[in-house]
């Protein structure tokens, strides 16, 4: 069979969302050692916010991504101060469920100021130009560009700087980085910061591709998972290669099976990797 390249792209596409906002749950897990579920409705939270400063107060949609950003890089972090701080020293479990419950106050918030209807960005309507028998629009060029950027940039934080490799550190042993001196509870805020920034942009992206509604997070939360999971709990490259992997298998599949079942790809593609690599697909594989 040979692979469409119009549902190649759509993948790639997909695929940057879903590494992007991957990336930033993995930052988060690696450092807190939890899953936050309102990871999710961060992003909806953010993409809303940009959409509120772009199509209500009439904002061009550059300072509207900068500002659904920054409000979720700083909400973030309040949230934590707010919510998380108080159970940091109970179990993964106890936080898990914070988190659910948090996520659905998040929610819930949205719905009751922007209501329960589907909205768009105002963005300028034009013909979608093609390459090649690939068709494809601006902000999908956009969003291919900047999720390529934002992991580059993201590589060089954790590689190059003294943030980053304290941060790698204390993934691997919290414990060991504080006897050494490392400031874990900053590492903890700079978590927060990056985290929250990039569930905005991811908030931001999968808006733009699609349409923002309340419980636009909390949907893409499957792949994302699926994605962090294939690719190994805390390892962001894994993330990284697991969400482009997701996001192209789920759109190929569209051309053997109906599209209302391509998110079962994700499920499927999780349980083999589970299966074969229950390390990461960078782990050593299982003979």
């Amino acid at each position: 069979m040979v692979l469409d390249p119009q549902l190649v792209w759509n993948g790639l596409v997909v695929g940057s969302i879903i590494a992007v906002s991957a990336l930033g749950l993995t930052l988060i897990f690696g450092i807190l050692n939890f899953i936050n579920i309102a990871y999710g409705d961060y992003m909806a939270a953010g993409a809303y916010v940009a959409w509120a400063v772009n199509a209500q107060v009439g904002l061009p949609l550059g300072v509207a991504i900068v500002a659904g950003i920054l409000t979720m890089s700083v909400g973030a972090v309040v949230l934590d101060k707010l919510v998380f701080q108080h159970f940091r020293t109970r179990s993964p479990i106890t936080l898990l469920i914070v988190s659910i419950g948090l996520a659905f106050i998040i929610r819930n918030f949205i719905r009751a100021i922007w209501g329960p209807s589907g909205h768009f960005y105002d963005l300028p309507m034009e013909a979608n130009p093609s390459f090649l028998g690939v068709r494809f629009s601006v902000e999908q060029v956009a969003i291919m560009v900047v999720s390529l950027l934002l992991l580059l940039g993201v590589y060089a934080l954790l590689r190059r700087t003294r943030i980053g490799i304290a941060m790698r550190a204390a993934s691997d042993d919290r414990m060991l980085s504080r006897i050494r001196g490392v400031d874990t509870e900053k590492l903890v805020l700079y978590v927060w910061l990056i985290g929250g920034a990039i569930a905005g942009l991811g908030g931001i992206m999968l808006g733009l591709d699609a349409q923002l509604r309340p419980n636009m997070g909390f949907t893409a939360l499957i792949p994302i998972f699926a994605a962090v999971i294939l690719g190994g709990i805390g390892d962001p490259k894994g993330a990284v290669a697991g969400g482009y992997t997701i996001g192209v298998a789920q759109e190929v599949s569209v051309a053997v099976i109906p599209s209302e079942y391509k998110f079962g790809v994700g499920l499927v593609a999780l349980i083999v990797g589970l299966l074969t690599r229950p390390d990461g697909l960078f782990g050593e594989a299982t003979r």
